[in-house]
């Protein structure tokens, strides 16, 4: 017999992660049609399957085809699925351990160190080195003050060393915590329903429904990316990856037609980042708020549709306002398709996307769980796209669908892994806490202080990594602080959770900004900057609901109607102010912006008077405005 080429080795290589792959997906569709296994199955398996898959797809010595060099991850896989069955076998005896009491076996010791180092690797390949290298500092730091007690005066109450295998391993507190559990039940089937999504073209419908909706309009090119990446990011839940998906089309668009590179990369990057505010489907991390907090998903989401629409409210006047003052037209008539063109020609897209998203919304507004409802939706779609052949899935594109759903799983996968690895520590040292006194203790009781420095946590904490995983440890260390002080539950973990979002374009790590820079072949500073000036309200926004929480639709409707009316009153005048259309004298910008200003920051009461006061200052800069504009027309 001859030895077996090296092709050949790499194409059973191939063939083997792939059925890894699809193995994964169906173990998770399995579950979504019969139910989940107990939480010490059904996490581990998720956790370490993925765990496994990374090691495939990340090599440990960057894009080598070179099987020797792929020697390692080969071990690693090995390693990880070990771990599993030593999981699987043990099961029993975890659910009758007496946690922390019960003293772990060797092996037990052994199994701890060996998977919470494989997840931390396998993290460093698909999500970046920042966000495992914060859990070790933590989980280091965290043993050398709690169980070594090498500071006794900083008041961490002694941790027997065997806690640690009861916190990380054994109990669902550590690498199985809540947000592997949401990982590994809501997350991945929305992942898949993406996956199928695009896989029957809708991904490509939801861009030509924008150029037709707003092409040829003023900076066209501009509008269609946020339109577009606005939808798209609301399934895909990452910015980074949105931009990647839609910014291939949409920032050379923009380029050839006049927008500045930069500003081309702003635009998607504020679109595609904004997608994780954009009910129905919203970032993972609205999931993890959603069994934080106890209620319904569909609350979060009913509670992100005002901020969402300010939010691009924003965005829209600022792409308006640049292509007005560049003198911009839209995309040209021959390659704009009408819209009802484009219904005729793809209306069996639309009504895919339609019954497909309308079924989920109905399913979760009827009470239905999000588990279940992800499933159904799923199948509803394949039904629904078989009846058409060029959106019927065959075998073999079912199977892409699924191997590229368990390859883009990976990411979130390891992030909430290490990210529970995190809450995990703090629960046991009581470190999140501490955390919580010191914020409230910074801030002396003063709520704006508060508030800042929570934003400021958020930004950092999130940077390079992703939103969820961002937004997981804001809502540990952070949000106890925020309700501590006396904001509501709801209120607080959306603040966190917005400004987890907004650190995917601040600077000096904006992941959605580098991506984007990368395509439009710009400075991702720059570009960042360009984007944090177009949705500068929204980064003031958040203080506002959270001391009058109407904009999250929690008060009478009085309050959430005015409110409503009042801020996008408020939107649209600060971006006139910074962008300098339709209204160019510093005065009149001046008394726009400071009229905003006062209607968004609610440090007045009563609250009505407060945004009166700026209503009228905005209201006398529009009166100026005019009289100015017909000085210099010489009326």
């Amino acid at each position: 017999m001859g030895v077996i080429s090296e092709d050949s080795l790499k194409r059973i290589a191939r063939i083997l992660i792939s059925i890894l792959a699809v193995g994964t997906a169906s173990f998770h569709l399995y579950t979504g049609a019969f139910g989940t296994f107990d939480a010490l199955i059904q996490r581990p398996v998720h956790l370490l399957l993925l765990t496994a898959l990374s090691f495939c797809i990340y090599p440990f010595l960057g894009k080598s085809e070179n099987l020797k060099a792929r020697i390692v991850d080969f071990l690693l896989v090995v390693l990880t699925l070990i771990s599993l069955a030593y999981i699987l076998a043990s099961h029993d005896r975890y659910l009758n351990t007496i946690l922390y009491v019960d003293y772990p076996q060797t092996l037990d010791w052994v199994f701890t160190i060996l998977v919470t180092a494989l997840v931390l690797e396998a993290a460093r390949r698909a999500v970046g080195a920042a966000l495992p290298f914060l859990a070790l500092v933590f989980l280091v730091a965290s043993y050398m003050l709690a169980t070594l007690q090498i500071f006794p005066g900083m008041g961490f109450p002694k941790i027997p060393d065997y806690w640690w295998v009861h916190a990380i391993f054994i109990s669902t507190q550590g690498l199985w915590g809540i947000p592997t559990m949401v990982s590994a039940t809501y997350i991945f089937l929305f992942v898949v329903l993406a996956a199928l999504l695009e896989a029957t073209k809708v991904g490509r419908f939801l861009i030509d429904f924008a150029i037709s909706l707003v092409g040829r309009s003023t900076g066209g090119p501009g509008k269609v990316a946020v339109v577009s990446s606005s939808l798209f990011g609301s399934i895909s839940g990452s910015a980074a990856a949105n931009v990647y998906a839609t910014g291939v089309f949409t920032i050379p668009t923009m380029k050839k037609f006049g927008f500045e590179k930069n500003f081309a990369g702003a635009v998607e990057v504020v679109a595609s980042t904004g997608g994780q505010l954009m009910p129905p489907i919203m970032g993972a991390g609205a999931f993890v708020m959603a069994e934080f907090l106890g209620i319904p998903y569909i609350r979060i989401a009913a509670a992100a549709i005002i901020p969402a629409f300010l939010y691009y409210l924003a965005t829209f006047w600022a792409v308006h306002a640049e292509a007005k003052r560049r003198g911009l037209t839209g995309l040209p008539s021959d390659q704009v398709r009408s819209f009802k063109s484009m219904m005729r020609d793809e209306m069996g897209q639309f009504i895919t996307f339609f019954i497909t998203i309308g079924a989920l919304v109905a399913m979760l507004l009827s009470g239905s769980s999000l588990y279940r409802a992800v499933f159904i939706t799923i199948l509803i779609l394949l039904f629904v796209s078989s009846l058409r052949a060029e959106s019927r899935l065959g075998p073999r594109s079912f199977w892409f669908a699924l191997e590229t759903a368990s390859k883009n799983a990976t990411m979130i996968a390891m992030a909430c892994g290490v990210a529970s690895l995190i809450v995990g520590i703090l629960t046991v040292t009581g470190l999140g806490v501490s955390f919580s006194k010191l914020l409230i203790d910074f801030s002396h009781g003063n709520v704006m202080l508060l508030l800042f420095a929570a934003a400021l946590l958020a930004i950092i904490l999130g940077m390079g990594m992703p939103t969820t995983a961002a937004y997981i440890l804001a809502a540990s260390l952070i949000a106890p602080a925020l309700i501590t002080s006396g904001v509501g539950k709801l209120p607080a973990h959306f603040y966190v959770f917005t400004f987890a979002i907004y650190s995917t374009i601040t600077p000096p790590v904006a992941l959605a900004a580098y991506a984007a820079a990368n395509i439009s072949q710009g400075d991702p500073i720059k570009t960042a900057s360009l984007a944090i000036k177009m949705v500068m309200p929204s980064f003031i926004i958040p203080v506002r609901y959270v001391l009058h929480p109407a904009i999250l639709l929690i008060g009478s409707p009085f309050s959430i109607i005015t409110d409503i009316l009042l801020l996008c009153i408020a939107v649209i005048a600060f971006e006139a102010s910074i962008f300098s259309w339709p209204i160019e004298d510093k005065l009149t910008r001046a008394l726009f912006a400071i009229g905003s200003l006062v209607i968004i920051f609610p440090l007045m009461t009563p609250r009505l008077e407060g945004d009166l006061i700026g209503f009228g200052i905005i209201l006398l800069g529009f009166v100026l405005s005019l009289f100015l504009g017909k000085r210099r027309s010489g009326v």
